[in-house]
């Protein structure tokens, strides 16, 4: 079982270290988002703190602190309010989730922050313990293929969502 935690780890790592790149690259449209997702809190400082947590859940992932998975799982539960809450209020917010794309909110990226949640809380369940290289090897390319689909996993919904008009 020590494979599903590395893998678990992995693609936390993979999705927030895509998700800080982004915002990094596009960080004035990120920090312009912030306001439909948290109106009334100052955009920056929030942008600010959102970077902070995923870099610090990434750091604790990456140095075997299971805390990382914790971290992970309460950021991600906290942008699934926030998403929900917005669609609630009918923002035309977009999500700028991985930074420079600019998908306007939707449920989509609900069901991918639950599908990561259910990644930390398995990770965090999951004993961790001796490797052998060929299953790190393999653990690490699962973890890649699943990190792709869910960074990618607005335009594969809106791809299956186009199909099924």
């Amino acid at each position: 079982m020590p494979y599903i935690e590395l893998g678990c780890r992995a693609v936390l790592c993979l999705v927030f270290l895509a998700a800080l790149a982004g915002k990094a690259t596009g960080w004035r449209a990120f920090m312009s988002s912030v306001p439909g997702l948290a109106p009334g809190l100052p955009a920056a400082p929030v942008a600010v703190a959102v970077l902070a947590g995923e870099s610090a859940a990434v750091a604790l992932l990456v140095l075997g602190e299971r805390a990382g998975f914790v971290l992970a799982a309460v950021m991600l539960a906290a942008f699934a309010t926030a998403i929900l809450l917005a669609l609630r209020r009918g923002s035309a917010a977009t999500c700028r989730c991985f930074g420079v794309t600019a998908a306007p909110l939707s449920r989509a990226q609900i069901v991918r922050n639950l599908l990561l949640i259910a990644v930390a809380v398995t990770g965090w369940v999951m004993p961790g313990g001796s490797v052998e290289l060929a299953g790190v090897a393999l653990a690490l390319v699962a973890a890649a293929v699943l990190a792709a689909v869910l960074v990618l996993f607005d335009d594969l919904a809106d791809l299956l969502m186009e199909r099924n008009l």
